[in-house]
């Protein structure tokens, strides 16, 4: 039993720390490469990219959100 609960704690901190850090580069890659220093575009259309840029930073930031409530709540689980 204890190490079942040790096993899912590493798990959630995994599922966790994935989501933060995939939410937190696709929101700098898209502020720093796309928007600030125009290095690549994700389409030839500029207009069509400039959509799938804010689509795809906007599901950063979701995936980010989701991370950190995700975190905050279970080390607020963890301290009860």
């Amino acid at each position: 039993m204890e190490r079942n609960m040790r096993s899912n704690e590493r798990n959630r901190i995994l599922v966790n720390g994935s989501l933060i850090s995939l939410g937190l580069v696709a929101v700098l890659d898209n502020i720093f490469s796309h928007w600030l220093f125009k290095w690549h575009r994700i389409l030839p259309d500029e207009t069509l990219s400039e959509y799938l840029e804010i689509a795809l930073f906007i599901l950063g930031l979701v995936l980010l959100g989701i991370g950190v409530y995700r975190e905050i709540k279970d080390r607020r689980i963890k301290l009860q």
